[in-house]
C-alpha cells in the first residue's frame, strides 16, 4: 500500500471516529429520558426486570410509579406469570445497560429504583452506529465528502433523530440492521448482511423480507448462489434465537415475541385495527404512509420527492443491491401499511412506520443526489435545511406532537410554525447554514458527480 493510499484511509478512520462521535454526544444529549412512550417504557421495564431480578416477571411490581403514561404498559401472562409483551429485541437489547447498572449501582428490583437512562443511551448509541454504518456503505458508492455530508442528513434531517435515537424503538434495531446490510452488500461481505438481517428481524419479523431480497437479486444478478446461502445460514440462527427468547416468555415458537402474527392480518371491528376490514380502509392506511401531513414519508422528508427523476434516469446504472434494497424497503412499507394503523401512536415527531423505508431508499438516493444537475442540487439543499430546523427542533425537545385525528391534514411543524411565528427565523438559519456548508465542504466534482 502507498504513502498516499495509507494517509487516505487514515483520515478516512478519522472522519468516521469523528461522526460517530459526534452522532453519539448529540443523540446521548437529546433523547427522550422523562417523556418516554409506551412502547418504549415498556420494552425498558421488561429489559429491567430480567437484569434486576434475573427473570421476566413483573409480577408484585408498583407499575403506577413507573409508568405515568393514559395507556397500561405491554404486558401478558404466560406460566402464571406477568411478562411485557414487546418484541424479542428491544427488550434483549436494553438489558446489557441495566446489568452494567446492576453491577456499578447495585440498584434494587422496586419501583423506586428504575429508570430509563440505561436502554435510551444504548439505542442512542446504536443510531449513532448505524449512522457509521451506512456511512461505510456510501464510501462504496460516492466520495468520502459526499459519503460523511449524506449521513449527516440522514442523522440530523429525518426521524432518525426525532424517533430511532430517542429510545429504544424496534426501529432502532431495524435501522440499525438495514444499515449494517448496505455495508456488507457494498463490500461484499455476506455474513454480515446475514447477520445484520437478523438483528433486524429481532426489533421486526417482517424485516426478513429486506435481507432476503438483497441476497437473492445479488445472487441471482452475480451468478453467485453462494450469497444468498450465506445470508440465509447466519440470518436463520439469529431469527432462531428470537423464536427461543419467545417460546421462553411467551411460549410461541415464533420470532415476533408476544405478537401472534394473525391478529393483524384479521382484527374484529371497533379496534384501531378495523381499517384492514374493508378495501378503502385499507387503501387509505397505505396512501397515509406516504402522504399523510403528520405521519406521511413524503411528507416529512420530501427529499424523496426532490431526488425521484434523478432517481429514475440513474436507475439502469445503479449497483444491483442498492435497487434490490429499494424495492425491498417499498414492499416492507407496503407490507406494513396493512397490518398496522399508519399513524403508529400518539407522541411521536415525525413517522416511525417509514424509518425502514427511509433506511433502505438512502443509498439510491445518495446515488440519485450525486448525478443530480444544479437545479435539482439547489432546490434538494434548500428542502434538507428545512428538513433539519423540523428534526432539530423534535430531536432537542421531543415535541411538539399531534394527537391522533389529526395526523392527516395537520403537521407538527406547520403547526409550531403557526404558533411560535419567530421559527420562522430558525428555519431560514438552517437553510443558510446548509447552503454555505455545501458550497465550503462539497467541492463542484462532489456535488455533481
Amino acid at each position: 500500500m502507498s504513502v498516499d493510499h495509507r494517509a487516505r484511509d487514515r483520515r478516512t478512520i478519522r472522519v468516521g471516529l469523528a461522526l460517530f462521535l459526534l452522532t453519539s454526544v448529540l443523540y446521548v444529549a437529546t433523547a427522550g429520558y422523562h417523556r418516554v412512550h409506551i412502547d418504549v417504557l415498556s420494552a425498558d421495564v421488561g429489559a429491567w426486570r430480567i437484569a434486576a431480578t434475573g427473570e421476566p416477571s413483573i409480577d408484585g411490581l408498583d407499575t403506577s410509579s413507573i409508568n405515568r403514561t393514559k395507556v397500561d404498559l405491554f404486558s401478558t401472562v404466560h406460566d402464571g406469570r406477568t411478562v411485557i409483551a414487546r418484541s424479542p429485541g428491544v427488550v434483549a437489547a436494553g438489558v446489557p445497560g441495566y446489568a452494567l447498572r446492576q453491577w456499578l449501582t447495585d440498584a434494587g428490583p422496586d419501583a423506586e429504583d428504575f429508570t430509563t437512562v440505561p436502554p435510551t443511551v444504548t439505542a442512542a448509541l446504536l443510531i449513532a452506529l448505524s449512522v457509521l454504518l451506512m456511512w461505510g456503505a456510501l464510501l462504496q458508492l460516492t466520495t468520502r465528502r459526499n459519503a460523511t455530508a449524506a449521513a449527516l442528513v440522514l442523522a440530523l434531517a429525518t426521524p432518525v433523530w426525532s424517533v430511532a435515537a430517542d429510545g429504544m424503538w424496534t426501529h432502532t434495531l431495524t435501522v440499525l440492521g438495514i444499515s449494517g446490510m448496505a455495508f456488507g452488500a457494498a463490500r461484499d461481505r455476506w455474513l454480515l448482511v446475514g447477520l445484520f438481517g437478523g438483528i433486524a428481524v429481532w426489533g421486526r419479523p417482517h424485516t426478513a423480507m429486506v435481507a432476503a431480497a438483497v441476497a437473492l437479486t445479488c445472487a441471482w444478478v452475480q451468478r453467485r448462489p453462494g450469497i444468498a446461502v450465506r445470508v440465509v445460514a447466519v440470518g436463520a440462527v439469529l431469527t432462531f434465537g428470537a423464536s427461543l427468547w419467545s417460546y421462553v416468555l411467551y411460549g410461541r415458537w415464533t420470532p415476533s415475541g408476544s405478537y401472534a402474527p394473525t391478529p393483524y392480518l384479521s382484527r374484529g371491528s371497533g379496534s384501531q385495527y378495523e381499517f384492514n376490514q374493508t378495501v378503502d380502509g385499507l387503501l387509505r392506511n397505505e396512501a397515509a404512509m406516504w402522504f399523510a401531513l403528520d405521519r406521511g414519508i413524503l411528507a416529512w422528508t420530501p427529499v424523496v420527492v426532490v431526488l425521484l427523476p434523478s432517481l429514475v434516469r440513474t436507475w439502469r446504472t445503479q449497483p444491483a443491491w442498492t435497487r434490490a434494497l429499494l424495492l425491498a424497503g417499498i414492499a416492507y412499507t407496503l407490507f406494513q401499511g396493512a397490518v398496522a394503523p399508519f399513524h403508529g401512536g400518539d407522541g411521536i415527531y415525525g413517522y416511525r412506520h417509514g424509518l425502514e423505508f427511509l433506511a433502505c431508499a438512502t443509498p439510491a438516493l445518495v446515488v440519485a443526489a450525486t448525478q443530480a444537475g444544479s437545479r435539482t442540487r439547489a432546490v434538494f439543499e434548500v428542502v434538507v435545511g428545512v428538513q433539519l430546523a423540523a428534526f432539530a427542533l423534535g430531536g432537542v425537545l421531543n415535541r411538539p406532537t399531534l394527537t391522533v385525528g389529526r395526523q392527516w391534514d395537520d403537521n407538527a411543524f406547520a403547526s409550531a410554525l403557526r404558533d411560535v411565528p419567530a421559527l420562522w427565523a430558525w428555519v431560514t438559519l438552517c437553510v443558510g447554514l446548509v447552503l454555505l456548508l455545501s458550497r465550503m465542504y462539497l467541492r463542484e466534482a462532489d456535488r455533481v458527480t
